[in-house]
């Protein structure tokens, strides 16, 4: 698995946002009243979901042409 460039790092992190609020509103449909606190803690949860995937992107060596010796 490739790792993450920051650029796309930094989108899905802003794109959490938006889907955690948004997560609020969706159970709010369903008659559940979620506070605040706990949308922070989704957010925050997927926010280091994201982290994890990236710092972690690069465990395994890489099996493509880039990284072969050169004959």
């Amino acid at each position: 698995m490739r790792r993450l460039s920051p650029a796309l790092l930094m989108v899905l992190a802003a794109f959490t946002v938006p889907v955690a609020i948004e997560m609020r509103t969706v159970a709010g449909f369903f008659g559940y009243d979620l506070p605040l606190v706990a949308v922070a803690g989704f957010e925050l949860l997927l926010l280091g979901v994201l982290l994890v995937v990236y710092l972690l992107g690069e465990t395994e060596p890489a099996d493509d042409a880039d990284s072969a010796s050169p004959r």
